[in-house]
């Protein structure tokens, strides 16, 4: 690779020789790129016999053709050779034109290139990246794309070939980046950057499923005995008088289903136009995290939660162009306090026209000094304008009280009783007592005798910054409340369970920060009917749920408590990490470190602070 080397060291120029750094726009197009067609080398046109002899093209130009006719033969690593050496016989090749731009003294020269060296050596550069990544070698294919892109920054060949390899390389934020470059060079990239989307997922699925069988297999063989033993014990139990020895099924333990985690590569849909500087930056969503204000959070996590949700399973609320949202909550619980942004939702989805959101809260009222509920319940409230997007509106209005009452309240107003979507945010379904829990199931059967589509926030325990890993945790509530959903309600998943991005802080918990909308799921009602707090008890006690647990508010602190908790822990940090540094060691972080290393440094860092540890 010494000739790589070398074509990179700028020429000299000798005194009154005239250099060829001419820039010069191609008169061309960008070429595109079927998917699939990107395995043979560039062909480069025949230069007209007009044009003016360059010392070295022709040359090149051989070594290219020589080259294409190896790769043809799979002598990939010959063909390379030639590549190379077309590149050194290529005049001012040395350094790309944009470079020499750069240097001291010859930025003017860098404008008098000739256009066919350009192109030459553009297809090159191209081959040469298709060459490595026909050996394997990703790291080198991105350097070679780099050098056509500073070349041609809409390069779709170069585009797409750095994508490819950065995804082999699984550097999945610049695979990303690239693929978003390449969307926007036209039709036919945003075809090809969808493609490697897709492919990507469907490694991730594969890998998945890989590990899967290899867990299940070895889980097989630990508990072969014990499920022996277990039958023997239901044989036990079977009356005298069974018939054809007819025997109990044991049902097993419910478990939570696996969550996973949000990628931005999902959330990516022709119909939804994110503002990916803000919705997809780990630096707004992720690090800031406790840092930020909360009500930063409070506006934008719910519509942009609804947002993801529908990119994740394909709703057709971002086709509809009046759009309705039913959105439950419970005022006793509720993970926030400010007006939410809706302005957000119509800014990133153009084809919704105009939305209302109704507030449904589902919570139980305390009575007044009289006895009697509050005057604003089992009323609608006038709806009010809660964000714009130019002409087109988002609107609000908040009912007080069950869902039966609302839809009796509101029978004269079709368009406002007919959801497209409801909306949970954060509502446990047990609640705090059986009264709770009687009102949300009748909410979920009105909506299962409808067919209407359900969106589901729970709360969890989310890592902190810049504080060492843990494992997000579902809350206890939350868990019930999925049970109550897949196994008494007969609710089918449109998307599986993920950790949401877009979520809201709200207090310390025992290891992270607990916040509010924390997991987000897609779900589709089941047959219609009328399912009883009894029948959901029952459901729930065949597979080991023996009891539901009443709702207990979080004990948050004053602001001023969470401003010197956050102050202390920060300069605990710091002092954590000079004590890892005074040992010539550095604080694990990001998904590439030791594993190990991460391990030890929690339990460290829980002994530096005092905290006791956990399992």
């Amino acid at each position: 690779m010494g000739a790589a080397c070398a074509r990179r060291r700028p020429p000299l120029v000798a005194e009154g020789e005239t250099p060829f750094w001419e820039e010069l726009d191609r008169a061309s197009a960008v070429p595109t790129l079927a998917p699939g067609a990107d395995t043979a080398p560039e062909e480069e046109e025949v230069p007209e016999k007009d044009e003016v002899e360059l010392p070295g093209y022709e040359q090149a130009n051989h070594l290219k053709g020589q080259g294409k006719d190896k790769f043809a033969r799979g002598e990939v690593e010959e063909a390379m050779t030639c590549w190379l050496q077309g590149l050194e016989a290529l005049p001012g090749s040395a350094c790309p034109k944009k470079l020499l731009g750069l240097l001291p003294g010859l930025k003017q020269e860098a404008e008098e290139e000739d256009h066919r060296i350009r192109e030459l050596r553009v297809a090159l550069l191209s081959n040469l990246a298709l060459g490595s990544l026909r050996q394997k070698q990703y790291r080198p294919a991105v350097g070679f794309c780099d050098e056509v892109l500073l070349e041609e920054p809409g390069n779709v060949k170069a585009l797409y070939r750095k994508t490819e390899a950065l995804g082999e390389l699984c550097a999945w934020q610049e695979a990303e980046e690239a693929a978003a470059k390449l969307q926007q060079s036209g039709e036919e990239g945003a075809k090809l950057a969808q493609q490697k989307r897709e492919e990507w997922k469907r490694k991730q699925r594969q890998a998945d499923g890989q590990q899967k069988k290899m867990w299940s297999a070895a889980l097989e063989k630990e508990n072969a005995k014990p499920k022996e033993s277990k039958a023997d014990d239901v044989n036990v139990a079977v009356p005298n008088g069974a018939k054809n020895g007819a025997k109990e099924v044991a049902m097993e333990a419910w478990k939570p289903p696996k969550i996973e985690v949000m990628s931005t590569f999902d959330l990516r849909k022709k119909t939804i136009r994110w503002e990916e500087e803000e919705d997809f930056c780990d630096k707004v969503w992720k690090n800031s995290i406790g840092r930020k204000e909360a009500a930063f959070f409070q506006k934008r996590a719910l519509p942009l939660s609804l947002l993801a949700a529908s990119a994740l399973s394909d709703l057709d609320v971002l086709k509809t162009s009046e759009l309705i949202v039913h959105c439950f909550l419970d005022g006793n619980i509720a993970p926030f306090s400010d007006p939410h942004d809706w302005s957000i939702f119509l800014k990133r989805c153009p084809q919704v026209r105009n939305m209302l959101v109704v507030y449904i809260d589902i919570g139980a009222i305390g009575a007044d000094k009289d006895g009697q509920p509050p005057a604003s319940y089992g009323t609608l409230l006038r709806p009010t304008e809660e964000g714009r997007a130019g002409d087109r509106v988002a609107r609000s209005a908040r009912f007080m009280g069950s869902y039966k009452e609302f839809k009796a309240h509101c029978r004269d107003l079709p368009g406002l009783v007919k959801a497209h979507v409801a909306l949970w945010a954060d509502v446990p379904l047990y609640g705090f007592h059986d009264d709770d829990f009687s009102t949300r199931l009748q909410a979920l059967n009105e909506l299962r005798s409808e067919g209407i589509p359900c969106v589901f926030t729970f709360g969890g325990e989310v890592q902190e910054p810049q504080a060492p890993p843990m494992p997000q945790k579902l809350d206890h509530f939350a868990k019930e409340s999925i049970a109550i959903l897949s196994l008494a309600l007969g609710f089918r998943k449109l998307a599986p369970w993920h950790w949401n991005r877009f979520i809201v802080p709200l207090e310390r918990g025992p290891q992270g920060i607990l916040a509010g909308h924390a997991v987000l799921g897609v779900q589709k009602p089941g047959a219609p009917g009328v399912i009883t707090p009894k029948a959901v008890r029952e459901a729930l006690k065949r597979r080991k749920i023996e009891a539901l647990t009443a709702f207990k508010l979080p004990q948050l602190g004053g602001r001023q408590e969470q401003r010197k908790f956050l102050e202390m822990r920060d300069k605990q940090w710091q002092a954590f990490c000079q004590h890892l540094q005074m040992q010539g060691r550095v604080p694990a972080m990001g998904p590439n470190c030791d594993q190990e290393e991460k391990r030890r440094q929690m339990m460290e860092w829980q002994q530096f602070v005092g905290e006791p540890l956990r399992a």
